[in-house]
């Protein structure tokens, strides 16, 4: 009897688990012409909106925006930024703020469209395409790439961003391109 005790003891103290889980840490990374722009550094802002809407015709519209501003304090349109800016105008009707799926510009028969900004009222997307690859509790994995008018050098630019475990946020004011999508 006592050495099914002490080997139920031994199996029951044994069996603890004493590994620690590490939380997946965001990362993104940007190229501008095959250069590398170190984001955490270059960027003292970097700002994350998710917003999910209900159109008139009964769709569910869907934006997400990751913005980076190069000076802090408050998201303004004056200040050096850049936003990469996803947008469903026909998402699934659940919980993401943004679904998984490809994302392409110019517009196709696809309802998900893909926009690289850079402040100024003259730049546009000549084409961009991407992809959101994981989505779980409005925490993202994608990618993409496109070019885009660049006013202020008069050039156009080839952006490629990857990020990974990005917070999709709702607060309205990390933002101001909730507006216009």
């Amino acid at each position: 009897m006592k050495r099914l005790l002490l080997l139920v003891g031994l199996l029951f103290w044994s069996c603890e688990d004493s590994r620690k889980v590490e939380e997946p840490q965001e990362l993104i990374q940007m190229w501008l012409d095959g250069t590398e722009i170190p984001v955490y550094d270059y960027y003292e802002s970097i700002t994350t909106l998710g917003v999910k809407t209900l159109t008139e015709d009964g769709n569910v519209k869907k934006v997400f925006v990751i913005h980076f501003q190069k000076d802090g304090g408050r998201v303004s349109p004056e200040k050096e930024h850049y936003a990469l800016i996803l947008y469903d105008i026909d998402g699934l009707n659940n919980d993401d703020l943004i679904d998984e799926g490809v994302y392409v510009n110019p517009a196709s028969q696809s309802t998900k469209g893909v926009t690289l900004e850079i402040v100024g009222l003259s730049d546009y997307t000549s084409n961009a395409q991407g992809a959101i690859t994981r989505n779980e509790n409005n925490i993202v994995d994608g990618v993409v790439e496109g070019t885009f008018y660049n006013p202020y050098n008069e050039t156009l630019q080839n952006g490629l961003l990857l990020f990974e475990n990005v917070t999709i946020g709702t607060d309205t004011s990390n933002t101001f391109y909730s507006e216009f999508y």
